[in-house]
């Protein structure tokens, strides 16, 4: 017996999407669908594939971001950062 086919609201629901995300997938092309007597239909063979090409793969276990803070502009000598470091005995970095 053939699957029955589903709506973009059926795909939208079985994902956890918006309808209007399952409509912009459909229209860029990435959720493969067909028109019948004017309607969208989505083949459950195809959502798999759509969903098996969005898998993300995991980042590397010895990736690790450095917490560090953000980088500041060098102070202009003469600008008002500069004279309040000046005003209490801290140096400029």
């Amino acid at each position: 017996m053939t699957e029955p086919l589903l709506t973009p609201e059926a795909v939208a629901r079985r994902c956890g999407l918006s309808r209007r995300a399952v409509y912009d997938a459909i229209r860029r092309g990435e959720l493969p669908a067909m028109r019948l007597c004017n309607r969208l239909r989505v083949r459950g063979e195809d959502l798999d594939a759509w969903l098996a090409s969005s898998l993300v793969q995991p980042a590397p276990a010895n990736f690790v971001k450095e917490l560090r803070k953000p980088s500041r502009a060098p102070e202009a000598a003469g600008s008002f950062r500069a004279l309040m470091r000046e005003g209490d005995g801290t140096e400029a970095a």
